[in-house]
């Protein structure tokens, strides 16, 4: 038995949206990026680059899935740091001084965003409860979410959208889910939270001591230490799962 939810909070990519990579789009981007550094960079460095960057984030956010309280990474340390740490000084400084638009054209104009089945439903479904839902995202750019949820039919659903670039924590730092719980208003032992991933949404939930921490997964992989209180299937299933404890 889960308890009964005060408070609806929903992770972002696998659980309300999801992103299928536009082809070609990535050379269109190097040149803007190249543009951005200035002639000092030959094209094939800047692709060469950030495609290392990319890698090594990955491996860092990876990493920060074990520390207790792990921070974010800023947009302004990732294009200076991981992309352009040995370019020359002008170019490394203009695309940190460009880090937020850099990010938000990464991941708005080189994916096609769509919200997954079913999530319309289920924010509906809690909202028309009186039930307050948030959004709590890892993410580089939480403009570029905030971006395609002002685009789509939840628009002005949300009665926070907390996203970790935009705090400086990301999950499983228990903080994040703080500052959603802080902005509704709510208890986060009165809440539920849903997630696609064990080390990141469910270990985050169970550290901030959310009542319910749902993994949202077609196949869920066991971890040795991490349980969910349930798994669903998707969203469909959780709305299932919620219109039976709202009722």
């Amino acid at each position: 038995m889960l308890i009964r939810p005060r408070a609806l909070l929903l992770d972002f990519h696998g659980v309300i949206g999801h992103a299928e990579a536009r082809p070609g789009r990535e050379d269109a981007f190097i040149e803007v990026l190249a543009r951005i550094a200035g002639p000092s960079v030959p094209v094939e460095r800047v692709r060469a680059d950030h495609t290392a960057a990319r890698a090594a984030y990955r491996a860092w956010r990876d990493a920060m899935s074990r520390p207790s309280a792990p921070p974010e990474l800023s947009q302004q340390e990732f294009w200076g740091e991981y992309v352009a740490a040995d370019w020359p000084s002008a170019a490394r400084t203009a695309v940190r001084d460009s880090a937020e638009v850099l990010s938000r054209l990464w991941l708005i104009d080189n994916n096609d965003w769509t919200l997954l089945p079913g999530v319309v439903d289920l924010v509906r479904t809690a909202v028309d409860a009186g039930l307050p839902v948030a959004v709590v995202s890892n993410t580089l750019c939480g403009a570029a979410f905030r971006e395609i949820i002002a685009a789509s039919p939840l628009d002005g659903a949300f009665g926070a959208e907390i996203y970790s670039d935009e705090v400086g924590v990301r999950k499983p730092n228990p903080a994040i889910l703080k500052h959603a719980a802080d902005r509704l208003g709510v208890d986060l032992a009165h809440a539920w939270f849903a997630g696609d991933k064990l080390d990141r949404d469910v270990l985050c939930g169970r550290r901030a001591g959310v009542g319910a921490t749902i993994l949202m997964s077609p196949e869920p992989i066991p971890h040795p230490s991490i349980t969910p209180h349930t798994n669903v299937a998707d969203a469909e299933a959780l709305r299932t799962l919620l219109q039976a404890y709202l009722t």
